[in-house]
């Protein structure tokens, strides 16, 4: 799947892009999340201008949390996004960076929900399959 060749079609097209990156239960247990996760950014947002970036939200979610019920620490997820935001301000500068929207999706449920949007470098969260019970 060339995730680049999507992100970039949306952003052609005139829609918004939410990129999800996120590592694998096997990534997390060697402590690669992130070198992983920036490896996806680089991947995914080559070719994307600083002014493109302005529609682009990144979604952190990692893999090992999708459906199923575990989910990333806030605290955790929280250092995962300043850490995308460092990523960001390398690959563009640090008003993408801080103007870039990161949201944590990964089993958010509503006992989840208050603590991860607590933390300062959450904008939001990516809701799954708890919005269907509402």
């Amino acid at each position: 799947v060339n995730i680049n060749a999507k992100v970039k079609k949306v952003l052609e097209s005139g829609m918004k892009p939410i990129l999800c990156i996120g590592e694998t239960k096997d990534e997390l247990d060697l402590d690669i999340t992130k070198e992983v996760c920036a490896m996806q950014l680089s991947k995914d947002l080559a070719g994307v201008t600083k002014e493109q970036m302005a529609d682009v939200v990144i979604a952190y979610e990692p893999v090992w949390a999708i459906g199923t019920g575990l989910v990333c620490e806030p605290d955790a997820a929280n250092a995962m996004h300043v850490y995308i935001r460092e990523c960001l301000a390398s690959m563009y500068d640090d008003e993408v960076a801080q103007a870039t929207r990161i949201q944590y999706g990964g089993s958010v449920t509503p006992e989840s929900v208050d603590g991860l949007m607590d933390q300062p470098d959450i904008d939001g969260c990516l809701v799954g399959g708890a919005s269907l019970f509402a």
